[in-house]
């Protein structure tokens, strides 16, 4: 639930008025907290429904600007997906002392009670599709489920619209991460590690670290899907509560790839054929692998995992291509709109090529 303490005489400050944002802003405000919700840039992309925002009681909005003096004296801060840690008015924040929180720990702190449960996915790369991956099984077994964090819907839309899901798939982040305190998923996912965002963390073991703290409120009731072909992923997990569910492509695992026979094996029982997967590429077969574990741990059985993974490829396709934009571009940013693979930097839904979102991000494209 939103912290009693927010509802007094303090202000809580959000940052950002994309879709998560505005969600935020409209949580917040529905639960009788005070807002301060700021964008530095002049067109956000929640535009459309500033004015519906200025309506209502208790909130004050900014855009173009941050109030740095508000937001030292806020009772919290939320952050939107994709401002970068060191923009200036989270900078100010961590200056004085004002707690940070991810749009999606708003979400979830929302949403405890509700009965909806969450498969959470993170790691370097994969986290797009295998989240596409995990929505799409689940409501193919019947059960009432959304994409949600990174791609998707936010979680702080679905805690306002009291949408009653079973299963949550949230790709999340290694900064949202960072700014989640009580995020718990019941399923949690680590597709892969490499080093990346070195552009934003002073050493590859700082966004390690951040990436570990998926596991920050793991309980004995959890699962931690894990790359079960890389060492660091396995390290990361080490001593976290929970039980482990591996798979691999070099050797049987609970999920895993037969090369010589070309099939997903899920245990000792084949799941599909590698041909009728649909998805090219041997990382891809990791990721449905890894998804097809998690979603049967959420009780979908395997002859559903198999029927619906052979139609994957509209799936993950559509998860590439529905990445909700994280920061307000400025309207003069040169890059172009991006409808294909992504990451999960602030630079994911304005770029023009496949070169990594970190090593083309640019200031003038992110709106803080």
């Amino acid at each position: 639930m939103i912290p009693e303490a927010w509802r007094g005489s303090g202000v809580v400050a959000v940052i950002g008025l994309g879709k998560s944002g505005v969600a935020a802003t409209r949580l917040l405000a529905r639960e009788g907290v005070r807002v301060y919700a700021s964008d530095a840039s002049d067109h956000p992309y929640g535009g459309d429904a500033l004015e519906a925002l200025r309506e209502l009681r208790g909130v004050a909005l900014d855009v173009g600007r941050h109030d740095l003096v508000q937001i030292r004296g806020a009772a919290a801060v939320i952050v939107s997906p994709g401002v970068p840690p060191e923009a200036p008015p989270l900078a100010a924040a961590r200056e004085a002392r004002v707690p940070i929180l991810s749009e999606i720990d708003l979400g979830f702190q929302a949403l405890a009670g509700s009965g909806t449960r969450c498969i959470a996915v993170t790691g370097t790369n994969g986290k797009t599709t295998t989240t596409a991956l995990v929505a799409h099984l689940l409501r193919a077994a019947g059960l009432h489920a959304e994409a949600a964090g990174n791609i998707g819907r936010p979680l702080a839309d679905i805690a306002l619209e009291n949408d009653r899901y079973q299963w949550l798939a949230v790709e999340v982040s290694s900064f949202q991460l960072h700014d989640s305190p009580h995020f718990a998923p019941d399923i949690g996912i680590l597709t892969n590690l490499a080093p990346d965002h070195l552009d934003r963390y002073a050493s590859v073991e700082a966004y390690y670290a951040d990436k570990r703290l998926l596991f920050r409120n793991a309980g004995p009731d959890h699962v931690w899907v894990l790359n079960g072909d890389e060492p660091g992923v396995l390290e990361l997990a080490a001593g976290a509560p929970g039980r482990r569910a591996l798979f691999s492509l070099r050797r049987p695992a609970d999920g895993w790839y037969d090369a010589a026979a070309r099939r997903l094996e899920l245990g000792r029982d084949a799941l599909l054929a590698r041909a009728e997967l649909g998805l090219l590429g041997d990382h891809n077969v990791a990721n449905a692998l890894a998804a097809a574990l998690a979603v049967r741990e959420a009780g979908v059985t395997p002859a559903v995992i198999a029927g619906s993974s052979r139609c994957a490829r509209s799936a993950a396709s559509a998860g590439s291509t529905t990445r909700r934009p994280r920061t307000s571009p400025r309207p003069w940013s040169r890059w172009k709109p991006w409808t294909g693979r992504s990451c999960c930097c602030s630079a994911a839904g304005t770029r023009e090529s496949h070169t990594p979102g970190w090593r083309r991000c640019s200031k003038k494209s992110a709106g803080w």
